[in-house]
């Protein structure tokens, strides 16, 4: 769908990229920051930053089949700069910024039962981290990067926890390689067994320096390998990065050309494993940090921040829903 739609702007220049969109009923609290997963073709949101960039404990999932909205229960804290995967129909997230814009970093790991609408603690992090990166490959849980207490030095750190020990009773955080550039914010999916670690930043509070770099981590042999470069520096796609059929979409984001200043990204790019990263589309506007997804051949993007500092509550779908959405 995505190529399709880079092929008719290149076939006609003069389209504009807002007229491929269709704005959506606004969600019910924007949101900035927030952790995503998909699962039954619905869109959930976990957390983030809502208006006045306050930290919010809140929890909903988009139907986009129904167009509608459902509360869930709150997160066990108000977090932000977390990221979400999904073990069959359980959620996890660990480590973020709990407690406002100026928040500190936390350890906590929790998982959420989707169909329990229950939150669960897990071994806590051996450290406190923020804006690091989680990935489930097999049963296995790895939490790499990220800043330390200090919400600004970025760690090397990789650990990882093991679901069934977990499952069975006992486990607990062990190390891995470590991230070969440390860095935070950055982008995390995981495709054909291995990690990709997506652009990112270096520092957070003192200064954000944007990172072009794409890292490749095999679990098979514990090491890293580097990855196609990114067009330019690039981070605050966290929710904005998923995988479908066979390719890896960043939606959004900060970005800094070589040589020129940061700014909220419009961009959607796109990478087949073994291939270089495209520019595919464009978001109706600039966001930082939206969340998005793939359902059923249609894009939807929510929520996010056009300027880095105000949260913005508007939805937007790209493209028609494949055949088999119909029943």
């Amino acid at each position: 769908m995505l190529v399709l739609m880079a092929m008719i702007l290149l076939i006609n220049p003069d389209a504009r990229a807002e007229d491929q969109w269709t704005q959506l009923q606004d969600m019910p609290v924007g949101k900035w920051e927030s952790g995503t997963i998909v699962l039954d073709d619905k869109l959930y949101f976990f957390g983030g930053y809502t208006a006045g960039v306050k930290s919010s404990k809140r929890c909903d999932v988009f139907d986009p089949k129904e167009q509608s909205w459902r509360r869930l229960q709150d997160l066990p804290s108000a977090i932000t700069h977390m990221n979400m995967v999904l073990d069959g129909r359980t959620a996890w997230f660990a480590g973020g910024f709990k407690d406002g814009y100026k928040g500190h970093t936390i350890a906590e790991v929790w998982s959420y039962d989707i169909d329990e609408d229950r939150f669960t603690a897990a071994p806590l992090l051996p450290e406190t981290r923020g804006g690091g990166g989680l990935a489930l490959v097999g049963r296995k849980l790895h939490y790499m990067g990220g800043v330390k207490a200090d919400r600004d030095t970025d760690a090397e750190d990789h650990w990882v926890l093991d679901l069934n020990k977990w499952a069975n009773g006992a486990a607990q955080w062990e190390n891995a390689a470590p991230l070969p550039a440390p860095r935070n914010q950055f982008s995390t999916v995981t495709l054909d067994e291995k990690i990709y670690i997506i652009g990112g930043q270096l520092h957070h509070d003192s200064i954000q320096i944007d990172q072009a770099r794409v890292d490749i981590y095999d679990p098979k042999t514990d090491s890293f390998s580097r990855g196609p470069q990114l067009p330019k520096g690039h981070s605050h796609s966290e929710g904005g990065t998923f995988t479908n059929a066979g390719r890896i979409y960043v939606v959004g984001g900060h970005a800094t050309p070589e040589g020129g200043r940061k700014k909220i990204d419009d961009n959607i790019l796109s990478l087949t494993p073994g291939g270089e990263w495209e520019v595919v589309s464009k978001l109706p506007m600039p966001l930082s940090s939206p969340a998005a997804a793939i359902i059923h051949g249609q894009l939807f993007v929510a929520g996010g921040s056009p300027n880095g500092r105000s949260v913005q509550a508007k939805m937007w779908v790209q493209g028609s829903p494949s055949p088999n959405a119909i029943d």
